[in-house]
């Protein structure tokens, strides 16, 4: 008796979560995603696991998926060993598309990053004085 109401309850949650109009609730779009990843972030990475880092602007990427910025960086290196990076130009994604606002190609930059979900992701930018 216990076996099929378990079971009974199981097929309704999957038949609940198998709904297309359930699905698609579920799925977060790339910018929700990102901004999880914004409000999570100091929880995910230690604080050994940030670098920062000076920049100049090369591209800037606001469309529809996740927002990014192509940034010609000095050479970064955490303090945990996480990131090692030669100076180099390299495309970021960013945390949160709201830091990119106002920021143009050519401007002299300041950021933090930090390794989230195996990419190095951009968690904070100022620019440079």
């Amino acid at each position: 008796m216990r076996q099929a109401a378990v079971s009974t309850a199981i097929a309704f949650g999957l038949a609940l979560f198998l709904r297309p109009a359930a699905a698609q609730i579920l799925t977060p779009t790339p910018s929700e995603w990102m901004d999880k990843l914004d409000r999570e972030h100091n929880y995910l990475v230690s604080p050994s696991g940030h670098v920062h880092a000076r920049g100049q602007v090369q591209a800037v990427d606001m469309g529809p998926g996740a927002a990014s910025v192509t940034i010609m960086t000095e050479e970064m290196k955490s303090a945990d060993g996480s990131i090692r990076m030669l100076a180099m130009e390299m495309l970021f994604h960013v945390t949160n598309r709201r830091m990119l606002k106002g920021l143009r190609p050519g401007d002299l930059m300041e950021f933090e990053a930090a390794r989230l979900r195996n990419a190095v992701m951009i968690t904070n930018i100022r620019k440079a004085r």
